[in-house]
């Protein structure tokens, strides 16, 4: 498990600027972003290949956002993972989502491994068993290295820290007692159940 902050970025799936792009342009927003725009998942978010995800009762479905997460070490980037940035379905960015994205367990994580050369290899989502999404970081308005830079202009990326790289703007959604794997070329397969949320 990471030992420090969980970063997350909106925003940076090209597919989904060019759909919001009308929006962008009327208020509240009246222009598109100009900086990665970021978001935290806080230490309860974090969980591990093969946990179950909680869904809260009150939740039909939640959006199952496959990524890259990348840990950060003393020279910037050490080593990465698979994602699923879990998330109650919702429309806006004017405000931040947190009750949407932040909550217990909606943030499992693959093992961790050597940051592959090609990092625009297919991303595939299954949910029990069937492909329902797949995707690259080729549709990245900010590929890797421009995104850390980016970020770099703002903020510092601590030892310990990851950054989701981003996020596909058309993710599927799954619902309790769905399974959900995730597989890209150079990581271990991740896999978690969506379960219902004790009452």
């Amino acid at each position: 498990m990471i030992g420090g902050t969980a970063y997350g970025v909106i925003l940076n799936d090209q597919v989904e600027r060019d759909a919001l792009e009308p929006a962008f342009h009327a208020p509240p927003y009246d222009a598109p972003p100009r900086a990665p725009v970021l978001y935290v998942k806080p230490r309860p978010c974090l969980s591990v290949d093969g946990a179950a995800v909680p869904v809260p009762a009150e939740l039909a479905a939640v959006t199952v956002a496959a990524t890259i997460g990348l840990l950060f070490g003393d020279h910037g980037a050490a080593a990465a993972c698979l994602a699923l940035d879990v998330s109650e379905p919702h429309r806006s960015y004017f405000r931040p989502a947190i009750r949407e994205r932040c909550r217990d367990g909606f943030l499992p994580l693959g093992a961790f491994a050597a940051v592959p050369a090609d990092l625009d290899q297919p991303i595939v989502t299954r949910i029990n068993g069937v492909v329902a999404h797949r995707w690259s970081l080729a549709r990245l308005v900010r590929p890797v290295a421009r995104l850390v830079a980016d970020i770099a202009a703002f903020m510092t990326l601590a030892p310990g820290d990851l950054l989701l790289v981003g996020l596909a703007g058309d993710a599927p959604v799954a619902k309790v007692g769905d399974t959900v794997e995730v597989a890209m070329p150079g990581f271990e397969l991740l896999r978690t159940r969506l379960t219902a949320e004790p009452a």
